[in-house]
């Protein structure tokens, strides 16, 4: 991987960290820039953190998949696991390492709706048994999300006027890519398909597909608290904010 290729894995990597309100640690940067370098593979990395924190596998018969335990805020997952701010810890650590894998080889699919479920799976699939797999269940965090009943025939509208529109390549003018791009990262937002783990997902797709189409967003230049105010701004149409946002930190790719 080319020196500046990994400089913009690891600002991608250091945005995810940070807007989880904390900061990338040295060991912890390391371990990212292994990964993305080929030197540890993802498995390893995550298979050594699961000996270092001690988690053994439960048996979840009885629990639905799709919920959380009993008077916890905790999803069924694959360890147990009980205390929120426990898995939320574990949940962010095997998630980043995982994130790094996929920026060093993303997965090879066009960028439908299939491959969202695919990252989706790929993030959390050493967590949690629903893992990629559509909510069952109304959601609300800053506002009221897509109803589950209509998220696969809206995903499809959606996902459809992407690929019509050649997932945004050939868009020569910043400003233009910039409105496109702040359109479909608020519709993917507003539907929220995912009963967790939905802002990583869906910043990892766009990060794909900006790069395919010739761009580059500097992550390293972004503020995670102004890029979620925009978001949730974009959850009510307005996308004005988050091309500010946007604004500032899309670079068009130089060619040699």
């Amino acid at each position: 991987m080319k020196n500046d290729r990994l400089d913009i894995s690891l600002d991608y990597l250091r945005f995810t960290v940070e807007a989880d309100g904390e900061t990338l640690s040295e060991e912890l940067e390391n371990t990212f820039r292994d990964i993305l370098e080929g030197d540890l593979k993802a498995d390893k990395a995550v298979a050594d953190y699961i000996r270092q924190e001690k988690l053994e596998s439960y048996d979840n018969s009885g629990f639905n998949e799709m919920s959380s335990y009993p008077e916890t805020r905790c999803l069924v997952n694959y360890f147990g696991i009980k205390d929120k701010p426990l898995l939320r810890r574990i949940d962010k650590k095997i998630s980043s390492i995982r994130t790094a894998e996929l920026l060093r080889s993303p997965i090879d699919m066009p960028f439908s709706f299939d491959l969202l479920k695919a990252i989706h799976s790929h993030l959390f699939g050493d967590m949690y048994p629903s893992s990629g797999m559509i909510r069952t269940s109304s959601s609300k965090k800053h506002r009221e999300y897509c109803q589950p009943e209509f998220i696969e025939s809206s995903a499809e509208r959606l996902f459809g006027n992407l690929r019509e529109s050649k997932y945004l390549r050939g868009i020569e003018d910043v400003d233009d890519f910039v409105n496109e791009l702040a359109y479909y990262m608020g519709e993917v937002e507003a539907l929220h398909p995912f009963l967790d783990g939905n802002g990583r997902t869906t910043r990892l797709f766009f990060n794909a597909l900006s790069l395919k189409a010739g761009y580059v967003i500097g992550w390293g230049s972004a503020d995670p608290d102004h890029f979620l105010e925009a978001n949730v701004a974009a959850l009510d149409g307005d996308y004005q904010a988050l091309i500010d946002v946007l604004e500032e930190i899309v670079i068009p790719i130089q060619e040699d």
